[in-house]
């Protein structure tokens, strides 16, 4: 069976000599988001012991000092990593977390997409350190992209290139920000009184499609009609899977 991760490594040579610093500073305060909703940006953690190195000879060493707790490679070496985003998100962002004391060698982290055979893999963003004797992060937009996942058809994976031989810089993870959507509109209406020029067509359609209603009976939405409490607890229950320890 073919390697994914040979696959991928071919991608890492057009960043290893660097890449655009999008943002820097120390790392922020991380409040989490809710996993619903498509205002919130959701921050996917990924973190420093996820990455596994892309040589079986390669190692990597844990290390906690009073500064950073990270996975750092006493030779040049090339970790990666698969991030678990839902399908129908869109990506919004990405940023590595780390510690860099060596002034000659840094650490580049890309964010690469693949189809579901792990080939024809483009990159989607890359990013280098630079030496600042300190901890920090780089951040990167993607939203211009409008990449949406689709877990059935391909997968994501982090690529971080250890380029020290001291010791002296860290990994200390990476996030993924992105947005949940409501899926498009289908081309086929299935309720007589919600068509496909109606306004609520695409919600009431997602509805549909995730089980939350069948309708009010006749092949019809009765998108006019008012809602009970009864029935606003079956949709926010259903569509929100809520999940309580009897």
């Amino acid at each position: 069976m073919r390697s994914k991760t040979r696959t991928i490594c071919v991608l890492v040579v057009g960043f290893l000599a660097g890449g655009g610093i999008q943002a820097l500073g120390q790392a922020p305060a991380r409040v989490e988001s809710p996993k619903f909703g498509t205002s919130s940006r959701i921050q996917y953690h990924v973190g420093f012991d996820e990455f596994r190195p892309s040589d079986s000879l390669k190692t990597w060493d844990f290390v906690q000092t009073a500064t950073s707790t990270g996975l750092v490679n006493n030779s040049p070496a090339t970790f990666w990593a698969s991030p678990h985003i839902p399908t129908g998100a869109r990506l919004l962002s990405f940023e590595l977390d780390y510690c860099d004391f060596d002034p000659s060698t840094h650490i580049s982290l890309a964010l690469i997409g693949c189809d579901f055979l792990g080939a024809n893999c483009a990159t989607l963003g890359t990013m280098t350190t630079a030496e600042i004797d300190s901890c920090g992060f780089l951040e990167q937009d993607l939203s211009g992209l409008n990449y949406t996942m689709q877990n059935n058809a391909g997968e994501l994976f982090l690529i971080a290139a250890m380029h020290s031989s001291t010791n002296q810089n860290t990994l200390l993870g990476a996030y993924i920000g992105y947005q949940l959507q409501v899926s498009p509109a289908p081309g086929v209406a299935t309720f007589g009184d919600v068509p496909t020029t109606s306004p609520q067509f695409r919600f009431v359609e997602a509805l549909v499609a995730a089980g939350i209603t069948a309708g009010c009976g006749g092949g019809n939405y009765c998108p006019t009609a008012p809602i009970t409490r009864g029935q606003m607890a079956v949709f926010l229950a259903t569509a929100l899977g809520l999940h309580f320890p009897n």
